[in-house]
């Protein structure tokens, strides 16, 4: 290789590894920012090719929707309870100028903004009740209106650190472990008390039930006793109005048969009676003769 060739080779590299150290490209989901020794020197927000001079460096951000769920924050309500919220906030980078003035990193920012949106939690909701931020409210939209609220007071603290915030959703709300065995038993001894009268009163309506029944038992015995007896006496009387007629029409036949039933129920086997002979009962044993 002559030195001609081996000068131009040389250029070659050189320009390359001039180009490849200037040039960066910047995809569409991020934006970038050219430093010079630390200091910021140019914001790139449009993606593709771009340069910079070989001894810049650059620090990329994402340009895209983020979200970031934060550790359970302690708050305490208007009634003094105390509460464990859990939300996370839905937010991007609109200033990567300011994300690195402010917190260098897209990390640190998003620690910036949690803090914030932890502390107008604690504000937001520290001016409502237990009750109210359980509930919903009386129209039973009171969370939705508390999450935007948290959502625009953080929203004017974080302006400076070049992001914003498009939504604060809370995803659930919890008594510490302590208060919640307490409101348990509460609840517990609350539903036995419920339960207690309503066993009480089921009783009590069972007594009423028995006796109401017991009642109409007596009734119906009763109501049939008097139609039997009514029954009974009819029959006796229609009965003893036969044996009239029948005794009228032949009285002595009468007699007869009357004495010999009166034979039949006194005189069994073995059966030993003591009477004169002159006595009345032996009056058709006399006739026979």
């Amino acid at each position: 290789m002559t030195p001609k060739q081996t000068t131009m080779l040389v250029l070659v590299v050189a320009v390359a590894l001039l180009v490849g150290s200037s040039a960066f490209i910047v995809d569409q989901r991020e934006q970038a920012l050219v430093l010079q020794f630390g200091n910021p020197k140019l914001v790139v927000k449009e993606p593709g090719l771009h340069f910079k001079l070989p001894w810049q460096t650059v620090s990329r951000f994402d340009r895209r929707l983020l979200e970031s769920d934060a550790p359970v924050n302690e708050v305490i309500t208007k009634d003094k309870k105390t509460i464990l919220v859990d939300n996370y906030t839905r937010w991007k980078i609109v200033d990567p100028l300011k994300v690195y003035q402010v917190a260098r990193t897209q990390q640190g920012v998003a620690a910036r903004m949690d803090d914030v949106v932890r502390g107008k939690v604690r504000e937001v909701l520290g001016q409502h009740t237990l009750h109210e931020i359980v509930s919903g409210g009386e129209q039973a939209n009171l969370r939705a209106q508390l999450m935007r609220e948290i959502r625009d007071r953080a929203e004017k603290d974080v302006q400076e650190l070049g992001i914003h915030i498009e939504d604060v959703r809370i995803k659930r709300a919890d008594l510490p472990q302590e208060n919640s065995d307490a409101v348990y038993q509460r609840m517990k001894a609350e539903r036995q008390r419920i339960a207690k009268e309503y066993r009480s009163e089921g009783e009590e309506a069972a007594k009423e039930i028995r006796a109401a029944a017991e009642k109409q038992r007596k009734i119906i015995l009763a109501e049939a006793y008097k139609k039997a007896q009514i029954i009974r006496g009819e029959a006796d009387a229609e009965a003893t109005a036969i044996y009239a007629a029948a005794h009228r029409k032949d009285p002595e036949f009468y007699a007869f048969l009357r004495s010999l039933e009166a034979y039949r129920a006194s005189m069994g086997n073995q059966t030993r009676l003591v009477i004169s002979p002159g006595s009345e009962f032996f009056h058709f044993f006399e006739r026979s003769k």
